[in-house]
């Protein structure tokens, strides 16, 4: 799309074959090959391991995991030259073969596996600091390739992990890699998880990094776990900086193609290890001249993978499936999860609120990670829905700052800045204002009555959300009680008594002007 653009203005002024020459030297242009490096990668895996049903087929085909992966990657790999293989971060929180220990470091499966995959360089993303910044800078030593984030610096301004660009050489290219993490850290990372770090300009250490790198390199690839909007944006920001390529993750974006930003490619595969990313390029002279990027479905039927890997990925489903395969009740209608309201956000939130015995349960929509088809549940579902380990407690506020959580969830919602909290106990309704920045709120019912301001309301929600209040609720947080269980062990409980499951959306959270 760029690209036209450009071509049809310069032709407009009448520039004609010397437009298309201009453009040809200053932009990467999809081509047919022959390709001399081909870059492999992926993203937002949380450790999905194994195999699981197509949620977006009627079939249930199996899709996905360690194993596709290998022979999937092993069959692409013969119709290249050379190859590189990437990830782009968020290897942990998912399935709780992540929670599994070697030596105290919760991780350590993943690293296994990751390291029999054979990738060559990586980055780390937010959820990997849900095990805490110490249990991390243990893990990372685990991987048998280099996890690059020269963003992440301590209180004197140093880095935590390696900050050097990987450099390598590929079918006589070299090839820099460079690597940053999550610039939006302090908005989606629990501050205690992040204490006495801080998260420094990427802009800055990128183009610093590539004026060294660009005189002697054919390529330069930069690992990011920004999200695919904040990647256009760093592309746009990296104009002229000499970096080529940006490998993305964070949004869990399917980019079935590769965007183009001012001469620099973005591309990014998805989650869960269900895509392989495959970008096939031309590089001559220094620049990229030539690219085809797409996606590969990592279907499982037919896949196998060599004899260490697939020992171990079946001794940690033996593992999972004795800790979590047990099932616990009955679905009698699919949960959908979503950015609105959902009738999977209903049941969570109607079950934190019971559970702390409260007038009102919230539940932040980002913190459930699995929708599910009608049928069996097991332990290992609500455990890959709810996979933070986050502890259920409660809060005593007025109606007054209600009402503020309210008005910044329903502001949420318009402006689209995050997921909104899902809600249990209380009904409101909205519209947007004439902006369309901010809610308008027009009828807010706490049990079925008015909400009244000078009443104190117990409010139950996960303690993720109190820690991150600025976001979520906008008030000054009181302070919390534990009720005692994680969020997860409260589903788990609330299905095992009530069977079967039937969750409806109710209008609980009404938009008036997208009727």
């Amino acid at each position: 799309m760029l690209l036209g653009i450009v071509l049809a203005v310069l032709l407009g002024m009448g520039l004609g074959a010397s437009a298309e020459a201009l453009v040809a030297e200053k932009f990467p242009l999809p081509s047919e090959g022959p390709f001399n490096l081909t870059i492999f990668h992926t993203n937002d895996s949380h450790s999905f391991f194994l195999p699981r049903p197509a949620v977006w087929r009627d079939d249930g085909r199996l899709v996905g995991g360690v194993v596709p992966l290998a022979w999937h990657l092993q069959k692409e790999r013969a119709s290249t030259q050379a190859d590189l293989f990437l990830d782009a971060g968020d290897f942990m929180t998912g399935n709780p073969v992540c929670q599994f220990q070697d030596h105290g470091v919760p991780g350590a499966a993943v690293a296994r596996m990751m390291n029999l995959l054979g990738y060559d360089a990586g980055t780390v993303g937010n959820h990997e600091f849900d095990v805490g910044v110490d249990n991390l800078r243990r893990l990372v030593p685990l991987f048998d390739f280099p996890l690059i984030a020269a963003d992440i610096l301590d209180q004197n301004g140093e880095p935590i992990f390696r900050a050097e660009p990987l450099m390598v050489e590929r079918n006589g290219l070299k090839i820099g890699i460079l690597g940053v993490s999550c610039a939006e850290m302090s908005e989606v990372v629990a501050p205690s998880r992040f204490q006495g770090l801080r998260s420094a300009d990427q802009v800055e250490i990128i183009r610093g990094q590539a004026s060294e790198l660009d005189p002697i390199t054919d390529l330069l690839v930069v690992i990011t776990h920004n999200g695919v909007d904040n990647d256009m944006q760093l592309a746009k920001s990296l104009a002229g900086s000499g970096v080529d390529i940006i490998v993305g993750g964070h949004s869990h974006s399917r980019l079935k193609t590769p965007r183009l930003e001012s001469g620099i490619l973005v591309v990014q595969a998805g989650s869960k290890w269900t895509n392989l990313g495959r970008l096939d390029l031309q590089v001559q002279d220094d620049r990229v001249v030539g690219f085809n990027g797409h996606l590969i479905t990592l279907w499982a039927e037919g896949t196998e993978a060599g004899p260490e890997l697939t020992a171990m990925v079946n001794d940690y489903e033996k593992q999972v499936a004795d800790k979590f395969g047990r099932t616990i009740g009955t679905l009698a209608t699919d949960w959908r999860k979503g950015r609105g309201e959902s009738n999977l956000g209903n049941f969570l939130a109607d079950q934190m609120r019971l559970a702390a015995d409260a007038d009102v349960g919230l539940v932040n929509s980002g913190g459930i990670r699995k929708s599910m088809k009608a049928g069996p549940i097991t332990a290992l579902d609500i455990n890959e829905m709810l996979p933070f380990s986050n502890t259920l407690v409660t809060i005593e506020i007025t109606g007054t700052d209600l009402a503020t959580v309210i008005q910044t969830n329903a502001d949420a919602q318009v402006g689209g800045k995050h997921g909104i909290l899902q809600v249990s106990g209380i009904t409101y309704r909205f519209r947007s204002t004439q902006q369309g920045e901010t809610a308008e709120i027009e009828k807010i019912l706490v049990g079925g009555q008015p909400l009244r301001q000078e009443t104190v309301y117990t409010v139950a929600l996960p303690d993720y959300v109190v820690m991150m209040a600025g976001v979520y609720l906008n008030i000054k947080v009181p302070p919390t009680r534990d009720v005692g269980v994680t969020i997860t062990e409260a589903v788990v409980q609330a299905i095992m008594a009530s069977d079967p499951i039937d969750s409806k959306i109710e209008g609980r959270i009404m938009r008036l002007d997208h009727q």
